[in-house]
């Protein structure tokens, strides 16, 4: 079973993300953070084998959360799957970092589940 993160404050995509999961079935047990503090304590709590991290959030924006885990060594190797309106171009800052990859919204069930093999596979 692998256990994914999902930190993602908009309801909607987190209602998204549930329905495609659900509609996958391939061993997969995703945790809803709708905010970075939560999905820290997360962290702390459990051990997960992906993050799925959408940039834009409050309180802690996704660049925090991200200087974060990076800088923690018990999380810092959790492949990262950016998730943003933002273009990756203008994410360019982070893809010097290991373990990064980047989707851009919207997306869809075929192309999150593409990118999860991909990064999981690695």
């Amino acid at each position: 079973m692998r256990e994914v993160l999902i930190v993602e404050d908009d309801k909607e995509m987190q209602e998204i993300y549930k329905d495609m999961f659900s509609a996958e079935k391939k061993g997969y047990e995703i945790v809803m953070a709708n905010d970075g503090v939560v999905a820290l304590r997360k962290l702390k709590e459990k051990k997960f084998d992906l993050i799925i991290l959408d940039i834009i959030m409050e309180p802690i924006a996704g660049d925090s959360f991200f200087a974060y885990v990076r800088n923690d060594i018990k999380v810092m190797n959790i492949p990262i799957i950016v998730v943003s309106v933002l273009s990756p171009a203008t994410l360019d800052h982070l893809k010097k970092i290991n373990h990064v990859h980047f989707l851009q919204k919207p997306i869809s069930k075929e192309g999150l589940f593409k990118k999860i093999n991909e990064v999981l596979e690695q």
